[in-house]
């Protein structure tokens, strides 16, 4: 009998070892598979074990969460996969400021409360831009203001236009450049005009100011908050004014998002650290969503977009809507 529970001992670890190595080896496949895709730039033999340990991390998080049946959304690898928190961190931004907000005061925002559709959907729209890339630039918060700046501009003109956000960057006194900043303060300094990025181009560091009046392509009228907590006021000012600028909490599940409808809860409730624009909305099997544009370029996410649980003010993202109202 001894015997035989030393043979038994004996399968288990054999079994164990064998799993773990085939853990090990799903993790080496992965991890040359994403350096195919996602070659680096590594200098130095610790630079590069450094890289793979943040994989790892990265891929046992993925699977984890995949394999989940019950998940409203998936993860996949990108180029977040080998970045520490601090590197990350340098692709957000949005510092909220102190003190009330002013909201939007518009009679027709109020009649479209009682018209909103089922869905809408501005991603197709020839108002809207392709999705941008802010970089390792803090100044999320430039590409948040731009965004609706283009639309609301192109719906007046009746023409598309691009916009500069390294002049916000170099120029705007009130906000940090690379260092954070918010949409609304960007707006105000925008009452001055904003330079066409074909004449202001992005550089993803902070520099010396170069605006000049003669290549303004679009001037901030006026614009304001949207009710703060509120779906429906939200909608109803998607469909009057354009895509909305907004500010969320970005944690480590949102860096490796794929598809599906993003509820990680574990973003609730915390500081706004990003700054998005909210494109429209739809249902996807029963749960709400808002169509999020981000900008990490169109190789991040759903072709640079999230779709975020709308209602419950996921990762706070009903909590700080703002629009432009109107140019000049």
């Amino acid at each position: 009998m001894a015997k035989m529970g030393y043979v038994a001992l004996a399968l288990v670890a054999i079994f164990c070892i064998v799993h773990v190595q085939g853990l090990s080896d799903d993790v080496e496949a992965a991890w040359e598979q994403f350096q195919a895709h996602h070659p680096s730039n590594t200098k130095s033999h610790t630079d590069a074990a450094k890289r793979k340990g943040n994989f790892v991390k990265t891929h046992e998080m993925i699977q984890r969460h995949n394999k989940n049946k019950n998940a409203a959304y998936q993860l996949e690898h990108n180029d977040f996969s080998v970045m520490d928190e601090a590197e990350k961190k340098l692709y957000t931004g949005a510092v909220a400021p102190s003190g009330s907000r002013f909201l939007i005061a518009d009679q027709q925002l109020d009649d479209s409360m009682r018209q909103i559709p089922t869905s809408l959907d501005y991603r197709t729209n020839t108002c809207l831009a392709p999705v941008k890339n802010q970089g390792s630039c803090g100044s999320c918060w430039a590409f948040t203001a731009i965004t609706p700046l283009e639309f609301a501009q192109c719906k007046k003109s009746g023409s598309r236009v691009i916009l500069s956000e390294q002049q916000l960057v170099d120029c705007d006194p009130n906000n940090g450049g690379c260092n954070g900043g918010w949409y609304t303060t960007a707006w105000n300094y925008l009452r001055g005009g904003s330079a066409r990025q074909s004449a202001y181009s992005y550089t993803a560091v902070k520099g010396t100011c170069k605006f000049s009046t003669s290549t303004i392509g679009s001037t901030v009228a006026t614009y304001g908050g949207v009710t703060s907590k509120s779906p429906s006021a939200m909608q109803a000012a998607l469909v009057r004014y354009g895509p909305l600028s907004v500010a969320i909490t970005v944690i480590n599940s949102f860096y490796s998002y794929k598809s599906g409808v993003y509820t990680d809860a574990a973003c609730d409730n915390k500081g706004v650290n990003h700054g998005v624009v909210v494109v429209g909305w739809g249902n996807l099997s029963g749960t709400d969503y808002w169509i999020v544009r981000n900008s990490w370029g169109s190789g991040w996410g759903s072709a640079g977009y999230i779709l975020m649980q709308r209602g419950v003010n996921k990762c706070s993202i009903e909590t700080y809507p703002a629009a432009v109202a109107s140019v000049v």
